[in-house]
C-alpha cells in the first residue's frame, strides 16, 4: 500500500510541475490578437486600383526583441530581432483586413523578452495589373497587445501623387 500511495504522490507532483511550467510559458503567447487594418486610399489610389481591377495586400511581420544570451542563429540579421512569423491577406479597394488567431512560431516566442510580439504592417498593391508597386503607403510599427480589438488606419495614395503632407500644408 505504501509503494502504490509513495507513486501516486510521486505523479500528483510531476503533474502539478508540469502545469506550473505550462503557466510559465503561456503569458509569451498572444492569446486573441483580434485586430483589423483600415487602407485609406486617396481618391486618386481608388480610382487607380478600380479601374486597373488591382488589389491590396497587407503583409504583417512579427518579431521580437531577443532575451539576454539568445544564440545569434535565431536573429534576423539586419534587425537583430527574434523573427515570430508573418501573414499577408489580400483585400479589395475598400475592404478592411482582419486578423484572429496569428499563429506565431512558438519556439521563437520563448526567445523573446517581456516586452512581448511587435508588428509591422505594410501595404502594397498586390501587382496583378502592373509588375509595380503602384502604392505608397504609411507603415505601422507597435506591439502586438497595442493593437488588440482596434483598427489600424493605414493612408496611402498613389506613388508620385502629391499628398497636402508633402507639400507643408495640415
Amino acid at each position: 500500500m505504501l509503494p502504490l500511495a509513495l507513486l501516486l504522490l510521486q505523479f500528483g507532483c510531476s503533474d502539478r510541475r508540469s502545469q506550473r511550467e505550462q503557466k510559465n510559458i503561456a503569458p509569451q503567447v498572444p492569446a486573441s490578437s483580434q485586430f483589423s487594418v483600415d487602407v485609406q486610399l486617396s481618391d486618386a489610389a481608388r480610382k487607380k486600383l478600380i479601374d486597373s481591377k488591382e488589389t491590396i495586400v497587407v503583409a504583417l511581420d512579427f518579431a521580437g526583441h531577443p532575451k539576454p544570451g539568445t544564440e545569434a542563429r535565431y536573429l534576423d540579421i539586419k534587425s537583430g530581432d527574434v523573427v515570430l512569423g508573418s501573414v499577408n491577406q489580400e483585400i479589395h479597394p475598400g475592404e478592411i483586413a482582419k486578423f484572429n488567431e496569428l499563429k506565431l512560431n512558438p519556439d521563437a516566442l520563448g526567445l523573446i523578452d517581456a516586452h512581448g510580439p511587435n508588428v509591422l504592417m505594410s501595404v502594397f498593391s498586390a501587382r496583378k495589373s502592373s509588375k509595380d508597386n503602384l502604392l505608397d503607403c504609411e507603415v505601422y510599427d507597435g506591439s502586438l497587445d497595442s493593437v488588440h480589438g482596434r483598427t489600424i488606419e493605414i493612408p496611402c495614395q498613389l506613388i508620385g501623387e502629391r499628398s497636402p503632407r508633402d507639400m507643408g500644408i495640415r
